[in-house]
């Protein structure tokens, strides 16, 4: 089944249920999880190398995952959300992205864009979209 599982965070309430939902997933297939934060900020970014201290949702998903007793691996990148999240999931070899709705009503989603719209657009594997 889905046992290598990307999940995007931000800490949102939104991306917090999507993580809830890997991690429920994760356990049923013995699944690993790569959490995966996308600063749009350049000088925000580096490297994590498992070093997210200073990051604070990829740190708090971390211990969740951790405390939960599943495998974890985390990235940290810059750039645009969405391509950063297509690319990580080719990238990782990912089997599924678990993302979370932004809550955006459909006015401003024609105008802004949404990041679960843009990932369910492009993304080389299933997507599951948590509200």
């Amino acid at each position: 089944m889905y046992q290598k599982i990307l999940v995007p965070v931000d800490g949102s309430e939104h991306s917090k249920r999507a993580l809830q939902e890997a991690i429920n997933l994760a356990k049923m297939t013995d699944g690993t999880i790569t959490l995966l934060n996308v600063q749009t900020n350049p000088s925000a970014a580096t490297a994590s190398n498992g070093r997210v201290e200073e990051n604070k949702p990829l740190s708090e998903a971390q211990k969740i995952v951790q405390d939960a007793g599943i495998a974890v691996n985390t990235v940290l990148l810059q750039g645009n959300v969405v391509d950063q999240i297509v690319k990580t999931a080719k990238d990782t070899g990912s089997e599924l992205i678990i993302v979370g709705a932004r809550g955006l009503s459909k006015f401003e989603e024609l105008l802004l864009g949404s990041i679960s719209h843009g990932v369910l657009e492009k993304a080389p594997c299933p997507v599951i979209v948590t509200r």
